[in-house]
C-alpha cells in the first residue's frame, strides 16, 4: 500500500495554511501558468517556474500521483506586437500567423532549454493556446447564455456584476474601485474592477480567427480558463502562479471558470513571491535584468540558481545576488562532498554504534515536518545540515559500516527528489589523477611530506581537493 505524506499549503483564496486533499483520492491535479513565449524568461519568471517544480516534486515524493497542466501562451497583446512589425501592411492573415508561430516556436525552444537546464520536470500536459480556440469560443457562448458575457462592436466581455464572488481571490472591496466600463488590456491596476474582453474584435494589421461575434482573437485571461477545464476537467485541486497573477489574471479565471460551471472550479490556490535584485525590481535601465544564460555566461551552474531559488521560502520576497549564488554553490558542495563520503568504501571491518540511525530517523522526520508545512524549504535543509555536522563527526571518530552509509544515502536520494541538486555521480577519475592520488599515498606512507605536499597542490591545481581522514583513508571532491 502507498503512503502518503501529508502537505499543507498557504491557500490564496482562504489566506490560510490548509491540508491538500485531493478530489480524487491520493491523485494531485495542478494547473500552472506557464510562459508568454515572446523573449527569453527572466530569472524572475523562472523563479515562479523553479517553485512549482519543488511544489510537484514534493508531492511525488510524498507519495502522490500528480497530473500537471502547464499552458504556453502564444497568443496576446506583446506577441503580436513583436511578431507583426517586419509585416507589410497588406499582408496575409496566414502571413501574419506564419510570423507569430515562428516567433513563438522559438522561444518555446528557448525556454524548454532553461527547463531542462535546471532540472524542472516537464508537465504532463503543455498546450499551446492557438491550439485550442475552439472550446475558447464554446467558454464565451456558455457565458454568453448565462448572461455573463456581452457583445460589443465585436468583441465580447465579462459582465462582473452577474458575478457575486468577484474579487474574492484578491480580497478586493468592490465597493470603492471603478466599475461600469470595459477593458480591453489584458493587465490593468487593481482599482479597475472593470468588465474585461473575453474575445477581441478585430484590429488592422493583427492575426485572426473567425467566431460567431466575427473575426478577432482571444483575450488572454480567457486561454487559461478554457484550456485548464478542457484538459483537467471541472474539478482541480491546485492551481499555482507568480504573486503578480492573483490580480487580475486569476481573478478573472475564477469569473470565467466558475460563472460558467456554477460550482468551485479550484480548491487552493498558490503564488510564488517576486524576485529582486540587489534589492530592486529588474529592470533593462538599471543593468539587472538576467536570463539563465546570462549567468551560465558569468560562470554560474544553472543547478546553482536552482538551489539558491529552491533554499528560500516561495512566499518570500527574495534578494538576488551573485554572493547569493557563490554561498549557494558553497552549500551545495557540502552536500555533494557529505555524499561522496557516504558513498566511499571504507576499509576494514566495523561495528554499528547504534548513534546514526535515531539521528538519521530525525533528520528524515524534520525534512518531512517542514516540507509538509507550506514547504519550508529553509527548515528542511536545516534538517540535512545537522545531519552533516554529526555524522561527519561520527565518522570522524568511528567509521560508519556500509550499511549505516546505505541509510543515508537512501535519505539522500528522497531529499534530492525534490531538490535534484545532489545525485549520485560516478567517482570517475581518469588514469592521471588516479596515479597522482596514488603516488601521494605512496610519499605520505613513506613520510616524504615534501613530495606529499606538491602532488597535493599539483591534485589542487586540476580542481580535487583531498580529505585526509583520521582512520588514514583519503577522500576526495571536486573543487
Amino acid at each position: 500500500m502507498r503512503i502518503i505524506r501529508p502537505i499543507s499549503l498557504f491557500n490564496t483564496l482562504s489566506r490560510k495554511i490548509e491540508p491538500i486533499i485531493p478530489v480524487t483520492p491520493g491523485e494531485v491535479k495542478i494547473y500552472s501558468c506557464g510562459p508568454t513565449v515572446y523573449n527569453f524568461a527572466h530569472i524572475g519568471n523562472l523563479r515562479t517556474f523553479l517553485f512549482q517544480d519543488l511544489l510537484k516534486r514534493t508531492l511525488l515524493a510524498a507519495g502522490y500521483q500528480v497530473r500537471h497542466c502547464m499552458n504556453v501562451t502564444d497568443v496576446e497583446d506583446k506577441i503580436i506586437r513583436d511578431s507583426q512589425g517586419e509585416l507589410p501592411e497588406d499582408a496575409t492573415n496566414e502571413a501574419r500567423h506564419e510570423a507569430m508561430k515562428a516567433l513563438t516556436d522559438k522561444y518555446t525552444v528557448f525556454f524548454l532549454e532553461d527547463l531542462d537546464a535546471m532540472r524542472i520536470l516537464p508537465p504532463s500536459v503543455m498546450p499551446k493556446a492557438t491550439d485550442h480556440i475552439g472550446p475558447m469560443k464554446d467558454l464565451i457562448q456558455s457565458l454568453m447564455d448565462k448572461g455573463l458575457a456581452y457583445e460589443r462592436e465585436g468583441s465580447v466581455y465579462y459582465r462582473i456584476a452577474g458575478f457575486p464572488a468577484y474579487g474574492c481571490l484578491a480580497h478586493l472591496d468592490r465597493e470603492g474601485m471603478q466599475s461600469g466600463a470595459s477593458v480591453d488590456m489584458d493587465e490593468y491596476e487593481k482599482d479597475q474592477a472593470q468588465d474585461f474582453v473575453l474575445w477581441k474584435a478585430a484590429k488592422p494589421f493583427e492575426p485572426t480567427w473567425d467566431s460567431p461575434w466575427g473575426p478577432g482573437r482571444p483575450g488572454w485571461h480567457i486561454e487559461c480558463s478554457a484550456m485548464g477545464m478542457e484538459i483537467l476537467g471541472d474539478r482541480v485541486d491546485i492551481h499555482t502562479g507568480g504573486v503578480d497573477l492573483v490580480f487580475p489574471h486569476h481573478e478573472n479565471e475564477i469569473a470565467q471558470s466558475e460563472g460558467a460551471l456554477g460550482h468551485p472550479w479550484v480548491s487552493t490556490w498558490v503564488h510564488g513571491e517576486f524576485l529582486m535584485v540587489e534589492g530592486e525590481k529588474m529592470s533593462k535601465s538599471l543593468g539587472n535584468f538576467f536570463t539563465l544564460r546570462d549567468l551560465v555566461e558569468k560562470g554560474f551552474d544553472p543547478v546553482t540558481f536552482r538551489y539558491a531559488i529552491q533554499s528560500n521560502h516561495y512566499r518570500k520576497l527574495i534578494n538576488f545576488s551573485f554572493e547569493g549564488l557563490k554561498a549557494a554553490d558553497h552549500s551545495l558542495k557540502r552536500i555533494r562532498a557529505f555524499r561522496r563520503r557516504m558513498e566511499e568504501v571504507v576499509p576494514g571491518t566495523w561495528e554499528e554504534t547504534g548513534e546514526s540511525a535515531p539521528r538519521l530517523e530525525k533528520a528524515r522526520t524534520d525534512f518531512w515536518a517542514a516540507m509538509g508545512d507550506d514547504l519550508n524549504t529553509p527548515e528542511a535543509l536545516a534538517a540535512i545540515f545537522t545531519l552533516i555536522s554529526d555524522l561527519n563527526a561520527l565518522d570522524d571518530r568511528v567509521a560508519l559500516t556500509r550499511k549505516e552509509r546505505d541509510a543515508v544515502l537512501e535519505f539522500l536520494d528522497e531529499t534530492d527528489s525534490i531538490f535534484s541538486a545532489w545525485p549520485h555521480e560516478a567517482a570517475s577519475l581518469d588514469a592521471e589523477i588516479e596515479a597522482l592520488i596514488a603516488a601521494r599515498k605512496e610519499a605520505r606512507d613513506t613520510k616524504n611530506w615534501a613530495e606529499s605536499d606538491r602532488l597535493r597542490d599539483q591534485l589542487k591545481s586540476m580542481g580535487i581537493i583531498l580529505e585526509d581522514r583520521k582512520d588514514g583513508s583519503v577522500g576526495w571532491r571536486k573543487a
